[in-house]
């Protein structure tokens, strides 16, 4: 059973690693509202009846007792996550989005230790300098003393306020705990596209330049990161735990490195030492997370849907 999970897990993020491959490709095609909007859309055709046949919830009701919170990470993990996601990566390679985006724990850690006054050890602490000193890494090309005349790249910068973000989610996210699972993102999934459906008219789409790979890819973006992964990661984690199920995520960059290389893309040794270094520092924090089992307080109820 455990190597069951395990092997979700790592689906989980492999899945996640082709949203930022796929991700970029798609922009060619589709403009990222179109790209999020769609993606959306289809998880939340899907995730709906999936919900009601699965979990059979009172829709009216749960709106009812939860809308601000639903509304709230609506707005932010699905509508302005995904929208900077994809911008970003028009301007950045996958490889960095994704080393960028495995900051994440760093930043959610950083976040509940000023506003949950949760405490981290010395250790955890170091993990995470480590962890940013290699983010910096690849965004200054190995040159860590010009980090204050480096020309940075526009995406790295939006990848950064998207990852941001995405931890101001994870954390406020631990107030919808008692919803059940698949009816809490079928819930910000429909929201999310209902607010985005305003925002189309201000990236119109140009119909002559979808191809059938983009449209490959939004089918790709709308099932698999969205609904495959959110499912896998879930059982993973009531199966192993959140303190082990964490430290998988540090597989989202060598996947997306490897979908890079294999995509024809080139990889750069500051990207590989850069992020060798930010996976030595979340390994180092997740594990002594997961030994003081404070793992629990930042991944138990995040619903991660990169």
């Amino acid at each position: 059973m455990k190597a069951k999970a395990w092997l979700f897990l790592i689906l989980a993020n492999l899945f996640w690693a082709g949203n930022l491959m796929f991700g970029k490709a798609v922009t060619s095609d589709f403009p990222p509202i179109w790209a999020s909007f769609l993606r959306w859309l289809i998880a939340a055709i899907v995730l709906i009846p999936l919900a009601q046949l699965v979990e059979k919830p009172k829709w009216l009701k749960v709106w009812k007792n939860n809308w601000g919170v639903l509304l709230f990470l609506s707005l932010v993990g699905v509508v302005a996550y995904t929208l900077l996601t994809y911008t970003a990566l028009q301007h950045t390679s996958s490889t960095n989005g994704s080393l960028i985006n495995s900051l994440t724990p760093a930043v959610m850690i950083v976040l509940s230790l000023l506003f949950l006054k949760d405490k981290i050890t010395r250790w955890q602490g170091a993990g995470l300098v480590l962890s940013f000193l290699g983010v910096l890494t690849v965004l200054t090309k190995g040159h860590l003393l010009g980090i204050f005349s480096t020309h940075y790249n526009q995406g790295d910068g939006i990848m950064l306020l998207a990852v941001f973000l995405w931890a101001i989610y994870s954390i406020v996210g631990k107030r919808a705990q008692h919803l059940p699972p698949i009816t809490f993102v079928a819930f910000t999934a429909f929201i999310g596209v209902v607010c985005m459906t305003p925002l189309l008219f201000l990236q119109p789409l140009h119909i002559e330049h979808v191809t059938s790979f983009g449209i490959t890819g939004i089918l790709y973006l709308g099932l698999f990161p969205s609904i495959g992964s959110f499912l896998f990661w879930n059982q993973g984690v009531k199966e192993l735990g959140p303190g082990k199920a964490s430290i998988t995520m540090n597989l989202m960059p060598i996947f997306t490195a490897i979908l890079s290389v294999m995509s024809g893309q080139e990889l750069l040794i500051t990207q590989i030492v850069g992020g060798a270094i930010v996976i030595m520092g979340m390994l180092l924090s997740a594990n002594l997370m997961a030994k003081k089992g404070r793992t629990k307080t930042f991944w138990k109820r995040t619903g991660r849907t990169v």
